[in-house]
Parts: structure tokens; sequence; C-alpha cells
């Protein structure tokens, strides 16, 4: 484990030092506005309306998102590194305006076409793997501190967090978590990483894929594509991603330039063997990770408004101790929920 970890800090620091000095001033400029959007973000989700303890709600939102961001695109950059590709540092994505997490996200680029099976499974494996693992101690540090109070959600669960919930809390009906910023980055954390899963073009879960099924993977992606297109019709959020993708390509890089006549060469390259069992186990779990993060309404509340119901629906059971500094909240506190 030692010598993993000195071999993984050494990579970090050979790319490092192999940037040049404007790359890496625009690589730490973009970090810090990444982290400063992170901390403004992080005030809505703070139950503080003013003082030191809004400050200190943002900024461990700020260094809980940062954390998990940050474990994706080293993930990402020392698996290409170790295995010889090309690799660039991070690049965070700060957006304090249109993202409710001041983030669009970080995206570590990575030159593999050509690249070997193996090679290309565990660039594409490791970075969300790590996101995912990042993301679900925060889930559950913010459900365990967190209080239950009368409201709906003011995001849609996704199916991990529903689990955490049901397990560590118990919520009645019209109640739900109140608003961390631990179970906020958390989820954010989760939500980036089911969008890195899906299966199209150069995202992971394009590349993982690409590593299982080859040509068949365009054929994936047409029907996700469709799928998508389908949700966007019950929630339109998804009709930018559909435009996104169809503007960068659904496909892998690689079967795009197969069809480039100045590639002629590049169906020798791409001829792929099949992945060993244990990389195919870990597309599996891949899925499954997808399917534990992701959710088809992420930003709207699927339950009705809790003041639409009648106010015997609104009282817990009578077995419910609530937390002594909701006991005497009288309004339901549907902005201070999550």
């Amino acid at each position: 484990m030692t010598t993993i970890f000195r071999r993984n800090l050494q990579i970090l620091r050979d790319g490092y030092r192999q940037a040049d000095q404007p790359t890496r001033r625009r690589h730490v400029i973009l970090f810090a506005l990444n982290f400063f959007t992170l901390y403004l973000a992080g005030a809505n989700f703070s139950n503080h309306s003013q003082g030191s303890g809004r400050h200190s709600d943002a900024l461990i939102f700020a260094l809980a998102l940062s954390g998990i961001l940050l474990g994706y695109s080293l993930a990402r950059f020392i698996q290409a590194r170790s295995y010889g590709l090309y690799a660039t540092l991070p690049f965070f994505i700060p957006m304090p305006v249109f993202s409710p997490f001041g983030t669009l996200g970080v995206v570590t680029r990575t030159a593999h076409t050509g690249a070997g099976s193996r090679a290309l499974f565990d660039v594409a494996f490791w970075g969300p793997m790590t996101s995912f693992l990042l993301s679900v101690p925060c889930l559950v540090a913010g459900t365990l501190l967190t209080d239950v109070v009368a409201g709906v959600p003011q995001f849609e669960n996704p199916l991990l967090l529903r689990g955490i919930a049901k397990v560590l809390k118990e919520i009645p009906h019209g109640y739900d978590l109140a608003v961390h910023p631990l179970l906020a980055a958390g989820w954010a954390g989760l939500f980036f990483t089911a969008i890195n899963l899906f299966p199209l073009g150069n995202l992971s879960g394009g590349q993982i894929a690409y590593t299982l099924f080859g040509p068949r993977q365009r054929d994936i992606a047409y029907i996700f594509m469709a799928v998508l297109f389908v949700m966007a019709l019950w929630y339109p959020m998804w009709f930018a991603f559909v435009l996104i993708f169809i503007y960068l390509g659904i496909e892998h890089p690689e079967l795009r330039q197969n069809r480039n006549p100045f590639f002629q060469d590049m169906p020798l390259a791409t001829m792929r063997q099949p992945l060993d069992p244990v990389r195919q186990y870990l597309a599996a779990a891949c899925a499954l990770v997808f399917a534990l993060s992701f959710t088809m309404r992420p930003f709207a509340s699927t339950l009705e408004r809790v003041e639409q119901r009648p106010p015997a629906e609104l009282m817990p059971p009578d077995h419910y101790d609530a937390p002594p500094d909701t006991q005497e909240q009288a309004e339901p506190a549907e902005e201070n929920s999550i």
C-alpha cells in the first residue's frame, strides 16, 4: 500500500512539474475560482441565516465537493500516466449562476486513441468509482448530522441516499432530511458520477462501454440518447444534455476516426481483446453505481407540496421523537430540505 501511494504521489509530482508555468497557473486559478463559487453556493445549504455558522457550512461544502471532484480527476490522471498515456491536469469549471452547486464539474483530458483495452478501462473506471466512494461518507455523515423536518426535498434523492436515510433515520410521511452541507456535497458527487457514467462519447461510461462491446457502443449510445430524449419530455433539463452530446458526438472517438479516410490504419489499432473477468465484474459494478446514483428529476421534488396535505398527515407518529431544535417548528421548512 505504501509503495502504491508513493508511486501515485510521484506520478502527480512529475505531471505537475512537466507542465509549463502558464499551464500550471491556469489550472491553479481555475481551481481557486471553482472553490470560491462552491463556497458561495454552499451558503445556500446552510441552516444558519447569517454569522459564522453560515460561513462554516459554506466552507464545509466547498471542501467536501472539491475533494470529491479532485479525487475523480486525480484518479483518472494517475491511471493514464501509469500506462504512459498523455493526460492533462484537471480543468475545474466554475459556474456561479446556472449550477446550484457553483460548478459544472472537472475535466481531465486524456489521449487514449489506440490504447489497449485494459489501459482504457482502468482510466475510465477509477475516476467515477473514486468520486462515488468519496461521496458515500459525505452522505452518511450528512445524514447523521442533519435533522428530520417537515417539508418536501429540494432535490430528488437517488436510491443510495434513500437507503442510507432509511437505515440511519426514522422519517415519517411528510417529513424529510434537512439540508446539510455534507449531505449536499455527497448528493452533488453522486450526480456528477452518474453523468460521467453515461455510455456516450468520451465520458467514462462511453469508454467502459467501448472496451466491453467495441463497435456496438454506437448502438448502445443511440438507444441511451433515445431514452434521454423521452425523459426530457417529462424533465426538460435533459434536452440540454441531448443537444450537448449531439454536438460533441455520442460515439467513442476511435469509432469516429475509423470512418475518417485519413486514419486508414486505425482499424488495426482498435482491434481490442476482450476484458478479463475481473474487469468485467468491475464494469457490472459501474452499472450498479449508476443505478444507485442516477435520478430522473434531480432538481425537482416528486412529492406533493407539504402545505397541500391535510394537517393530520403533517403530524409525526406517536413513537417519533423529533430533535430538540425542531419540536417547536410550526411552519414547514421547505426551503431548508434536500
